[in-house]
C-alpha cells in the first residue's frame, strides 16, 4: 500500500522535506512521548471502565474507535478523508451494536458489509477517484481496527469478568509508558514487552480469576503489539498532528480487542 514515506521518529518536519510544516494543521504538536502517553492513558481508562460496569466499558470504546475513525485517514493520506473517517465511525457504531444486541460472531457480517461500504465510498466520489487502490485499502484496514476493538465489549459480556479487562489493559498501559524511553528503537521494543509481560503476570497472581500464566502470556502479546504498532506508525509524517496522532495512540489498544475476547474464552473452557 503506497502509505507516506517514512521517517524517523525523532526527525522535524524540515528535516522529511517537503515544507509541509507551514502549511495549516500540519504543525508539530505531539511526539512519541505524547502518543504513548495518550495509548497508556486510554489504556487505564479501559482498565476502570472494565472494573465499574460494562455499560461504561461500551461507551468508552465506542468514544476511542470514534476517535481512531476521525485521524487514521490522516495518519495514512488517503485521499478522501472525510468520506473515508465516516464509513470508518459508522463500522464502530454498528460493531459494538452488533455485540450488544446479538453476540461476538456477528462481527463477520459487520465486517464483510464493511468492505462493501468501502467501495459504496469510492463510487459516491466526485473527485477522479486517484489513488483508489489506496484508498479502498486504507479504508477497510480502519474498518479492521474498530471491529476489533469491539472485542473488549464482548469480554464483558458474561464470558469472564472484569479481571481479564484490568489485566489487558494494564499490560498495554505497561507497554505503551515504555516505547516513550529516548532509546534505540530495538531496545524500547524489548522493554516494553518484557514490561507488559511482567504486569500481566503480577495482575494476573492478583486476580484469580486470570492467574499467572494466562496473565504473562496475555502481557507478552500486548507489549509485542504495541511496541510494534509504535514503532510502525511513529515513522509517518502525519503522527505529529493532533488527530492522526490519537489514532496511532488508540490503535494499539483497539486493535487487542479480539484477541482479549480470544482468550476469555480460553479462561472460561
Amino acid at each position: 500500500m503506497p502509505f507516506p514515506a517514512a521517517a524517523a521518529a525523532g526527525d522535524p518536519p524540515a528535516a522529511r522535506g517537503g515544507g509541509s510544516a507551514g502549511r495549516p494543521g500540519t504543525a508539530v504538536v505531539m511526539g512519541a512521548s505524547s502518543r504513548a502517553a495518550a495509548t497508556a492513558l486510554g489504556a487505564a481508562a479501559v482498565a476502570v471502565a472494565g472494573y465499574l460496569s460494562h455499560g461504561v466499558l461500551t461507551a468508552l470504546v465506542l468514544l476511542l474507535a470514534l476517535v481512531f475513525a476521525a485521524g487514521w485517514p490522516r495518519l495514512i493520506d488517503l485521499p478522501t478523508t472525510r468520506g473515508a473517517g465516516i464509513v470508518i465511525a459508522l463500522v464502530a457504531v454498528a460493531s459494538v451494536a452488533a455485540v450488544l444486541l446479538a453476540s461476538l460472531p456477528a462481527l463477520a457480517l459487520v465486517m464483510g458489509l464493511s468492505v462493501v461500504a468501502a467501495f459504496v465510498h469510492q463510487m459516491l466520489r466526485r473527485d477522479g477517484r486517484p489513488r483508489l487502490v489506496e484508498s479502498v485499502s486504507g479504508v477497510v484496514g480502519g474498518n479492521v481496527v474498530v471491529v476489533s476493538a469491539a472485542g473488549w465489549v464482548a469480554v464483558e459480556s458474561g464470558f469472564v469478568t472484569e479481571a481479564l479487562v484490568v489485566t489487558a489493559a494494564a499490560a498495554i498501559a505497561a507497554a505503551a509508558s515504555c516505547t516513550a524511553i529516548p532509546a534505540r528503537t530495538g531496545l524500547v521494543a524489548s522493554v516494553a514487552t518484557v514490561a507488559a509481560g511482567a504486569v500481566g503476570l503480577v495482575t494476573g497472581e492478583l486476580l484469580a480469576e486470570v492467574g499467572p500464566v494466562p496473565g504473562l502470556l496475555l502481557g507478552l502479546a500486548a507489549g509485542i503489539l504495541t511496541a510494534a504498532l509504535h514503532v510502525l506508525f511513529g515513522r509517518f509524517p502525519s503522527s505529529r498532528r493532533v488527530r492522526p496522532a490519537a489514532a496511532a495512540a488508540m490503535l494499539p489498544l483497539l486493535a487487542a480487542g479480539v484477541p482479549v475476547y480470544l482468550v476469555s474464552r480460553l479462561l472460561t473452557v
